[in-house]
This record gives structure tokens, C-alpha cells and sequence, in this order.
């Protein structure tokens, strides 16, 4: 769906997920403009930026480059993914985007995806992924129940750790 809402425990692999899908969409679309919104800058590059590099290192060899001060990777075929932090919401007015993962939406002001990130998928009519773990009723719990009541292009799942087997049945006990 166009938007999807991923509820999930720790080590799930959300990240991966997330990065991965912002990579398929900037192959398969010539200058696709993607980011990955964490809370804060520095989250996002702890979190995000070194899953980018590793994952788009082979797509190096046919162009494109890395700029690591501004956490962005540009593509061969014009695309760009950037990791982007949620602490300075205005600094991503006026930015158009194709794909948008919003990271741990629960820890952001709501405003970001309302006033922000949903206008700049608009245009290209991109997709928007929000991740995170479950952290009571918040805005991350209002998007979750609201595509759970299958609106026409949302998606949500509910992944606990006690149905996915990452995490050992001993160690969940503990």
C-alpha cells in the first residue's frame, strides 16, 4: 500500500527492512528524491547510515557517489537517498519526496508527518513507511489504528517478538 504502518519489537530488522525498500524504489524510479526521518539527525545516522552505505556499495560500480557529511547517497540513474532527523522539522519544508521512511514516528511531533512529510509525497503521489516499537497511545498508535481499519491505501501489521522467532523463547522469559 502507499502508506504502511509497521509495528514491530526490537531486532526485528526494521531498519534493514527500510533502507532496503528506499534503495528497490530509487533503482527502479530515475531521479527519485527518498529519505529516512529518525527523531534526530544523530539517530538517524547511528541507525540508518551505515545499513545505506553497505547496502548500495554494489550499486556503486555503475556511478553515482556517497557524501557522508550531508548522510546522502546519490545513484547512477540520478536518485538520491538522504537520512534526514526530525529535531528541526522545518528544515524539511519545501523538499519533494517519492519514498519517505518515517523512523520511530512515535518520538517525533506529530506534526511533522502532517503538515511536512505528507504534503511532499503529494506531487509523485510517493509511499510513506512509518517503523517503530510500540510506546503506548501516540501519534504512532493513531496511523497504526487508522490503517488497521483499512483505509484504502494503508497498510498496518503487528509484529510481537513471541510470534516472529528472532529472539529466543528463553531469553523473551528472562
Amino acid at each position: 500500500k502507499r502508506f504502511s504502518v509497521l509495528v514491530c519489537h526490537r531486532r526485528f530488522g526494521k531498519t534493514t527492512l527500510a533502507v532496503n525498500q528506499l534503495i528497490k524504489t530509487a533503482v527502479d524510479r530515475p531521479n527519485a528524491r527518498m529519505a529516512f526521518i529518525s527523531p534526530t539527525y544523530r539517530q538517524g545516522k547511528s541507525i540508518a547510515w551505515d545499513f545505506l552505505k553497505m547496502y548500495t556499495r554494489p550499486l556503486m560500480v555503475f556511478g553515482g557517489g556517497r557524501h557522508e557529511t550531508e548522510l546522502k547517497v546519490d545513484l547512477f540513474n540520478g536518485s538520491r537517498i538522504q537520512i534526514f532527523g526530525a529535531d528541526y522539522p522545518d528544515s524539511l519544508r519545501g523538499l519533494g519526496f517519492n519514498g519517505v521512511v518515517m523512523d520511530e514516528y512515535a518520538i517525533m511531533s506529530p506534526r511533522v508527518w502532517t503538515e511536512i512529510i505528507r504534503p511532499a509525497v503529494s506531487d509523485s503521489l510517493g509511499w510513506v513507511l512509518f517503523i517503530g516499537t510500540p510506546m503506548g497511545h501516540n501519534q504512532f498508535w493513531e496511523v497504526y489504528d487508522f490503517a488497521k481499519r483499512g483505509h484504502k491505501d494503508w497498510f498496518a501489521k503487528l509484529y510481537k517478538s513471541s510470534e516472529t522467532e528472532v529472539i529466543p523463547d528463553e531469553e523473551l522469559e528472562q
